[in-house]
């Protein structure tokens, strides 16, 4: 019955890849292009800059005339004529204020346009590396399933062979309890692993199209590194740029409402009809700024501008320790995971090949009664600690490298290397 136990328990966990769609296994690559061509949330950054550039062109309109015809004397219907010549004005007026609005006002909008550009490029940096992180889960809860599974069933044959040697008296009880408890034990942590798989695809889901969620991930098996090429080179960070140019429109918007000051400035020119002739008028309308009506607007937007310089100021702090972090967890993590990814004669990993061979030297050893079973427990485990560790070091690696990458200004999906596609061995 443990025996069926443990082949339903495996069938049905084995369901998280039987149940995936048919196709190759789903790559970093894949994701990232995804995340670049439909992502709902870059989608909505890219609307807000065409509603920057719709600001842009708005700022940079001037008001139109205002035509206009008077009527004075008229003759009402059914009364009497009126003893005055009727007189009838045409008159044209120009607004003036948006022509001297104009510079600073085109000023903030065009530096409105450009920190929601580089917002757009921010939240694309951002979309990238969080769909990267949801990837090398949705891959490390991938793996501890499958190793799980893999120990499940291994520790079941250790069971049986126990059993076996139990049966003929050659080994103890004991040894057949704990053999069944280690294989228990492991079958519950496979049901676990199981369930944080679901959540990991879940998570992956929301970067992906419904229809392509259910395909296998790929899971990489070679450390990433970044060419010399892109290891030279740094982009402005968009994060910084962004606050860089929201700083130029709160200054742009200081000069707006100074200028916001003499409102409603405008030339009139017309002409008038009276007892049969024509005059021409003309006028001017400038409001007296006795009252201080726009103090209040500039003193806001003076301190907004005061607090985009700081926001700069933090941003650009925070930017350098960032690069000086991620290049650290880049370089520290690149070495080790060399040095345990380093190529055994099968060309696999040699520190993985060690374990393997562990696992498979105790058992032969428990089969010839050269060691008890806790030893065989024991390199169990070490198998499955080991490659877990290892995978959890090398996609910590590959996030590292690609968070390196971001600090620079470098978008991940260009930085990905080539090889980026190859699974492990």
């Amino acid at each position: 019955m443990t025996r069926i136990a443990l082949l339903l328990l495996a069938s049905l966990l084995a369901g998280y890849s039987t149940g995936w769609s048919q196709g190759p296994p789903l790559s970093l690559r894949e994701v990232l292009l995804e995340v670049h061509a439909r992502h709902p949330t870059l989608e909505a950054a890219r609307a807000r800059v065409r509603a920057a550039e719709g600001n842009r062109a708005w700022a940079g309109a001037i008001d139109n005339p205002v035509f206009a015809v008077q009527l004075e004397n008229a003759r009402v219907p059914g009364n009497p004529p009126i003893p005055a010549d009727r007189e009838t004005m045409y008159t044209a007026v120009l607004p003036l204020e948006t022509l001297y609005q104009r510079g600073p006002r085109v000023r903030q909008a065009g530096a409105e346009l450009d920190a929601a550009r580089a917002g757009s490029s921010a939240m694309l940096l951002q979309l990238s590396l969080d769909a990267a992180r949801a990837y090398y889960r949705t891959a490390l809860a991938q793996l501890e399933l499958e190793t799980a599974l893999d120990l499940a069933t291994w520790l079941d044959s250790v069971a049986a062979y126990t059993r076996v040697r139990a049966a003929e008296g050659v080994a103890a009880g004991a040894d057949l309890l704990r053999s069944e408890i280690e294989r228990d034990r492991m079958r519950a942590a496979a049901a676990m692993r199981a369930a944080d798989l679901a959540g990991a695809r879940a998570e992956l889901a929301g970067f992906f199209p419904e229809r392509d969620s259910l395909r296998s991930v790929a899971v990489p098996g070679e450390p990433f590194r970044l060419t010399p090429e892109l290891a030279g080179r740094a982009a402005p960070l968009p994060q910084v740029e962004g606050l860089r140019q929201r700083l130029r429109a709160m200054d742009a918007a200081v000069a707006t409402e100074r200028w916001m000051l003499i409102p409603q400035f405008g030339f009139m020119v017309g002409a008038k009809e009276s007892a049969g002739r024509t005059s021409l008028m003309g006028g001017i309308s400038l409001p007296l700024p006795l009252l201080t009506r726009n103090g209040g607007r500039i003193e806001r937007a003076k301190g907004e501008r005061d607090a985009a310089a700081f926001e700069l100021a933090r941003e650009e702090r925070a930017a350098g320790s960032l690069l000086a972090a991620t290049a650290e967890a880049a370089r520290r993590l690149s070495v080790e995971v060399m040095t345990l990814g380093e190529k055994g004669a099968d060309g696999g990993s040699a520190y993985l090949a060690r374990t393997d061979e562990l696992r498979r030297i105790t058992l032969g050893a428990y089969q010839e009664g050269a060691v008890a079973l806790i030893a065989v427990v024991d390199a169990a485990r070490a198998w499955g600690e080991a490659r877990v560790a290892y995978y959890t070091l090398l996609f910590a690696q590959h996030e590292a490298v690609l968070a390196h990458a971001a600090a620079r200004g470098i978008d991940p999906l260009e930085a990905l290397p080539t090889s980026a596609g190859a699974t492990r061995p």
